[in-house]
C-alpha cells in the first residue's frame, strides 16, 4: 500500500497541469496490590514549471537542477523509484508468546517443549545478526494454590516444593499475564530470574536456557484454554501502561506464537475466527507480521501420531492453524519432539522478517 501511494504521489506531481471479540474475563491488569483474586515518512517536493523566459532565469539564478529541453518540455531529471527498495524487515526483532497447556497429561508434553527450545533459538541467532527476543509464558491457570496445600505454613505434606506462606504478586494471578513463578505439581515452584526485572525474557537475558525452562515449567495443575489465554495476553488493556505485560508487544517486531495443548481445545471462549482475529489485530491487523505454531492432538487425522476417532467435533485448534496460513503451522503433540516444528517455523519467521513493514 505504501508503494502504491507514493507511486500516486509522483504521477500527479508530473501532472499537475492537467471488533475486536470481547472475552468475558476482564481482569488483564494487575488488581490492587492485596487482592487475591516505526519507520520513517518519506515525503516528495514537487514544484511547477513554465516555459517562460522569466521563470528559467529564475529557475536558473537560484541554482536549480532543472532544466528545459529544446521542445520547452521541462526536464525533471531522473525521477526518484518510489517502491522498488526492500521493505524495512523486522531487523531481527521477535516477540515470541508461548501459551502452554497445565492438564494433568501435559508434563512429557512440556519436557518435549523446553527440549526442543535451544535449538529453535540457536537457529534463529545464527540467522540474524542482532537478534532482540522478547520471551512471555502466558499464565493459564490464573490462580495461586494447591489445593491439598492449602493453608500451610511450613512444608506441604503432599507437594513439599509447592511455596508454602509465600504470596503472590498481584499479576501471579491474572490470566494472560506472564508467568514468572509457576507453582503446583511439576512446575518451577520459584520466582524465576529475569534480568529484565518484567514478566518476559528480554534480549541478553544470562543463561537463557534456565530462564526459559523456569517461566515454561507451569505444572500440570490444570490451567488450559490456550487459544483463549492467546487472546487475553495480546489484549490492549494488558499492554496498557501498568498492565501486565507492558512492553512485550513491540510495533516494528515480528509476534510469533506457540500454542501446545493435548486436546480440542473447547474450554476456550470464542471461535477460531475469533482466535484468529486476536493475532491480526494486535499487529494492527497485519496478518502478514504473525507466525503461529498450534502443537495438539491430531485425532482427527486418520494418518495422526495420537490414533484416530472420527467421532469427534471440528478441531479448532486445527482450524486456526488453517486460517493463518500461510504462516501457521499445525504439528501432532504425539511426535517424539517437536525439533522439526521449530525448523520450519524458524524458516518462517526469517521469511516473514525479511519482508516485514512495521506499521
Amino acid at each position: 500500500m505504501r508503494r502504491l501511494a507514493l507511486t500516486a504521489l509522483m504521477l500527479a506531481a508530473c501532472n499537475r497541469d492537467g471488533d475486536k471479540m470481547a472475552f468475558s474475563t476482564s481482569i488483564t491488569t494487575a488488581p490492587p496490590p492485596g487482592s487475591t483474586s516505526s519507520g520513517g515518512d518519506t515525503s516528495i517536493s514537487t514544484s511547477t514549471s513554465t516555459s517562460s523566459s522569466e521563470d528559467s532565469a529564475a529557475a536558473s539564478s537560484s541554482g536549480s537542477t532543472s532544466s528545459t529541453s529544446s521542445g520547452g518540455i521541462p526536464d525533471l531529471g531522473t525521477i526518484p523509484d518510489g517502491g522498488d527498495g526492500p521493505p524495512p524487515g523486522c531487523k531481527g526483532k521477535v516477540d515470541f508468546l508461548f501459551t502452554i497447556s497445565g492438564a494433568p497429561t501435559m508434563q512429557p508434553k512440556q519436557a518435549r517443549l523446553k527440549a526442543s527450545f535451544p535449538g529453535f533459538i540457536a537457529t534463529l541467532e545464527s540467522q540474524f545478526a542482532d537478534f532482540d527476543y522478547h520471551i512471555l509464558s502466558a499464565n493459564t491457570a490464573g490462580f495461586w494454590g494447591y489445593p491439598s496445600c492449602k493453608g500451610c505454613q511450613d512444608v506441604c505434606a503432599d507437594l513439599p516444593e509447592f511455596p508454602c506462606g509465600v504470596p503472590p504478586e498481584p499479576c501471579d494471578l491474572v490470566r494472560g499475564a506472564g508467568m514468572t513463578y509457576p507453582i503446583g505439581e511439576g512446575a518451577s515452584n520459584q520466582r524465576c530470574e529475569l534480568a529484565s526485572g518484567l514478566r518476559y525474557i528480554t534480549a541478553g537475558q544470562p543463561k537463557l536456557e534456565d530462564a526459559f525452562t523456569c517461566i515454561a515449567s507451569v505444572g500440570i495443575n490444570g490451567g488450559s484454554g490456550v487459544a483463549e489465554v492467546t487472546a487475553m495476553a495480546l489484549a490492549d488493556d494488558i499492554h496498557a501502561l501498568g498492565g501486565c505485560n507492558e512492553g512485550f508487544l513491540r510495533d516494528d517486531a515480528l509476534l510469533v506464537v506457540v500454542a501446545i495443548q493435548d486436546t480440542y481445545d473447547q474450554g476456550s471462549e470464542g471461535t477460531a475466527e475469533d482466535w484468529r482475529d486476536a493475532l491480526v489485530e494486535a499487529k494492527g491487523g497485519d496478518a502478514e507480521a504473525v507466525v503461529l505454531l498450534v502443537i495438539s492432538t491430531d485425532i482427527d487425522d486418520p494418518a495422526g501420531l495420537c490414533g484416530y476417532d472420527p467421532n469427534n467435533a471440528e478441531h479448532e485448534l486445527r482450524t486456526w492453524a488453517e486460517l493463518m496460513q500461510p504462516n501457521a503451522l499445525f504439528g501432532s503433540i504425539c511426535a517424539d519432539g517437536y525439533g522439526d516444528y521449530f525448523a520450519t517455523v524458524a524458516k518462517m519467521i526469517k521469511a516473514q522478517c525479511d519482508v516485514f513493514v512495521p506499521q
